[in-house]
């Protein structure tokens, strides 16, 4: 027991350097160049440079080095703490149903997109039917693969989110439903019980990935703000932001396709748990059934 209480706090001590101590510190020598520099001398680094070599030829004492220390520590797990609240409030945006305004015109752009993209699968295929005689016939050419994958880049669904990332999460929700019958909402809690433990593994790291990247859009924020003294920091929060998204939405894909797997094998393991015949594949009745029993909702009980 011993043993593993010492393992667990090594791995927390690891995360605390790796996610909030070293970004932080690289923070705080960004904000530290940033006061010195200026908007005036923002792209001559020869003046940190002297300032450095100035304050290093004078003696200091040890008390104040250690307070520096201290500070830097500190003011960097600071930093990092702020940059995982501003994370978690970016995700929470992505996440929005985007029923007010300005969310609301995002939902409706990218929906006219969707339907932009999908008007020109169906006349790809009106076009295939048309030269092959019947729809039986028609195979599936380059053209009308690449049009299916410019609309699904949009989203698998109709779009109802003001984000992708919103929206692969819903898609993942709407197509298990309609495969299975089964409320994700309420069912994966039990789900979860009957994976396996390296399918559990998998999603639980790409779970991580998705707050990680996050986290790195915080940072992106906490950069930007320093563009206020220091304009490249603008440009550096802008890299470190495109990074942090376009790991937010291969995370997102990623835990999105493995849940999705989930359901798609271990439903079927799931209705066993709970007692509900199954012969043969998992039908939407079943599905229904499980959802039903799973919410326990009182409306549902015989009079």
């Amino acid at each position: 027991m011993t043993g593993f209480l010492e393992a667990l706090g090594k791995k927390a001590a690891e995360r605390w350097l790796v996610l909030l101590v070293l970004p932080g510190v690289l923070w705080l020598a960004t904000a530290l160049v940033a006061v010195h520099l200026g908007h005036r001398n923002a792209l001559h680094p020869g003046v940190v440079v002297d300032w450095i070599s100035r304050w290093t030829k004078v003696p200091h004492p040890s008390g104040l080095l250690v307070a520096i220390l201290v500070g830097t520590l500190v003011g960097s797990a600071a930093a990092g703490l702020a940059a995982t609240g501003v994370g978690w409030v970016l995700r929470r945006a992505w996440l929005t149903s985007g029923r007010r305004r300005p969310a609301r015109w995002l939902v409706e752009w990218r929906r006219a997109r969707w339907r932009r993209e999908s008007r020109r699968v169906e006349v790809l295929v009106a076009e295939a039917i048309g030269a092959a005689g019947t729809a039986s016939e028609v195979v599936t050419g380059p053209g009308i693969a690449e049009a299916l994958a410019r609309r699904d880049a949009v989203a698998l669904e109709v779009p109802d989110r003001p984000t992708w990332i919103g929206d692969r999460w819903r898609a993942a929700t709407v197509r298990v439903r309609r495969a299975y019958g089964l409320d994700l909402t309420v069912v994966w809690p039990r789900l979860w019980t009957v994976l396996p433990e390296q399918l559990r593994t998998d999603i639980a790291a790409a779970q991580l990935a998705c707050t990680s990247a996050a986290g790195l859009t915080g940072w992106a924020v906490l950069y930007a703000a320093l563009g206020v003294i220091w304009w490249p920091a603008l440009l550096i929060g802008v890299v470190v932001a495109g990074a942090g998204v376009f790991r937010a939405r291969t995370a997102t894909a990623t835990v999105c396709d493995l849940v999705e797997t989930a359901a798609d094998l271990y439903g079927h393991a799931l209705a066993e748990q709970l007692r509900i015949t199954v012969s043969g594949a998992l039908t939407t009745d079943v599905g229904d059934e499980i959802s039903v029993r799973l919410r326990k909702d009182p409306s549902a009980e015989p009079g």
